[in-house]
């Protein structure tokens, strides 16, 4: 006996309601916008040091532990508003004289929004050399 399905709602079966898209793993789990790959994108960056006199406490928010080193999986560590980039994404960051750094975006910052973000440095004169600069920004994938 197989049991028949008939149309709920006018949708008949088997065919899916017109939805939204769902995100994809490049998109932010806030908002579900997909971080825009294969194009460079102007951002503010500004550095930051893991250990600090106030407010650092050397892990990153999704739990580095960031006190010995500046990379993860090989990238630079940064610190992105992660309703535009998601975390865990990977990055080129590259500098105005052309210098590019892969990073990938495993922290978040107070003053991190929009197209801002911090690059992790090891030490204080290192942040204070690479200071706040204009930088384009590739999401990789």
């Amino acid at each position: 006996m197989s049991i028949g399905m008939a149309a709920i709602n006018g949708i008949p079966p088997n065919k899916e309601p017109d939805s939204p898209p769902q995100p994809t793993a490049s998109s932010s789990q806030v908002t579900g916008k997909s971080a825009k790959k294969d194009v460079w994108q102007t951002y503010e960056a500004t550095a930051y040091i893991a250990m600090c006199s106030e407010g650092c406490t050397g892990f990153t928010y999704t739990e580095l532990d960031v006190r010995n080193t500046i990379t993860h999986e090989g990238r630079r560590v940064v610190a992105v508003d992660k309703r535009v980039i998601p975390l865990h994404t990977p990055l080129t960051i590259r500098l105005a004289d052309g210098t590019e750094i892969a990073a990938i975006a495993e922290d978040t910052g107070g003053a991190i929004k929009g197209h801002k973000l911090d690059v992790l440095f090891a030490t204080e004169k290192e942040a204070r050399q690479f200071g706040r600069q204009e930088v384009r920004v590739k999401i990789e994938n």
